[in-house]
């Protein structure tokens, strides 16, 4: 099968590696030259281009089986220092899919589409419990907007013959990203949101092992792809940072999250977590 990424970061490029070790031709994106080598290793063709460069879309998904979107973009620097560009950040996910749609006569082959979204897209679900993909979104940001517009624009591609898989995915954890290391980035300070909504976690490799399970059995529709985690994020990063002798943090409570959010849809589909309830953050779980 040949299966084209765009984006290949953190779970683009574990993606990237699995479906190679798989037997399948990759290709990838990426924007920055310098990491044309480093993406050699992990698939067959690299195309540096923007998702929302046609002629670059065009070359990448030129007769593929299937088509991963695990982007992630919007990032600058002002200043010398990181920060968010909305219009950047925007194109990254509007405009590949915009990219993608105009681009399409080169994949007549293409069968299945997978986007990575957010559980973002939710916002605080208008208060509703339990949250369901029928569930209306209620972004509280541009930022949650562009998930779901992104979806909205990919979603009205499917067909009988052309299938569109939208994961809602929960916080995305795993090798290099350990509960440790993303919570001491907060740890002790004061943030915005809600404690009291759900982790809302998943293992890198199970978002990998996700998007595996929608090529293969063909999935249409929206799933929310996290893992089975009782707790909400106050009781989570507490334990977090009792064990790793960190600050707690200090949830405000000023942007709303969801409440009782369900993974059922994907799970009687027939998907199983490899980390239920996020006890292998630093495993490699598609290590053969």
């Amino acid at each position: 099968m040949k299966i084209a990424i765009v984006g290949a970061a953190y779970t683009g490029m574990a993606a990237a590696r699995y479906f190679k070790s798989q037997g399948h031709e990759v290709r990838v994106t990426t924007t920055r030259a310098d990491r044309a080598a480093e993406l050699g290793a992990v698939a067959h063709q690299v195309v540096i281009t923007k998702g929302s460069d046609v002629a670059g879309m065009k070359t990448l998904i030129d007769g593929v089986d299937a088509v991963v979107l695990t982007m992630a973009g919007g990032l600058g620097f002002k200043d010398g220092k990181p920060y968010m560009d909305p219009v950047a950040y925007r194109d990254s996910y509007v405009g590949t899919a915009d990219g993608l749609i105009d681009a399409l006569a080169s994949a007549p082959k293409l069968r299945q589409i997978v986007f990575c979204s957010s559980l973002n897209a939710y916002g605080d679900a208008h208060g509703v419990s339990p949250v369901l993909e029928t569930t209306p979104p209620n972004a509280a940001s541009p930022t949650a907007q562009v998930f779901i517009e992104t979806e909205q624009k990919l979603a009205a591609l499917g067909t009988d013959a052309l299938r569109i898989a939208n994961f809602r995915t929960g916080t995305i954890y795993g090798p290099g990203r350990e509960h440790r290391n993303e919570f001491r980035h907060i740890a002790g300070k004061q943030i915005p949101f809600d404690g009291k909504s759900d982790a809302m976690l998943i293992h890198r490799d199970d978002v990998v092992r996700g998007i595996a399970f929608a090529i293969e059995k063909q999935l249409s529709g929206l799933f929310n792809l996290f893992n089975d985690l009782p707790e909400n994020k106050e009781d989570f990063f507490a334990r977090v940072a009792k064990r790793e002798g960190l600050e707690p943090v200090i949830w405000l409570g000023v942007v709303k999250g969801p409440k009782g959010v369900s993974n059922a849809r994907i799970k009687g589909a027939g998907f199983t977590f490899a980390d239920p309830v996020g006890a292998r953050e630093g495993d490699d779980l598609l290590a053969p």
